[in-house]
């Protein structure tokens, strides 16, 4: 499902939020309460936590690798 939308920084407390667009929430069934792995450096990446055995294929984990330098 790929996707490029952009978003603006909210304020809740004393933090910033990003919204997680409805699309995406709703095909990967997040709801509030639900976890995800959040990888960042350059980039962020959000991976449903029901998804995370992506982070032990060896090619997508060498392409998150590339992507986090």
């Amino acid at each position: 499902m790929p996707a490029k939308t952009e978003r603006k920084i909210m304020k809740h407390g004393t933090s910033g939020v990003i919204a997680i667009p409805p699309d995406y929430r709703k095909y990967h069934d997040l709801h509030p309460g639900k976890r995800v792995i959040i990888l960042y450096d350059s980039l962020l990446l959000i991976i449903p936590e029901d998804k995370k055995h992506i982070l032990k294929d060896p090619e997508k984990k060498k392409l998150i690798d590339r992507l986090l330098e």
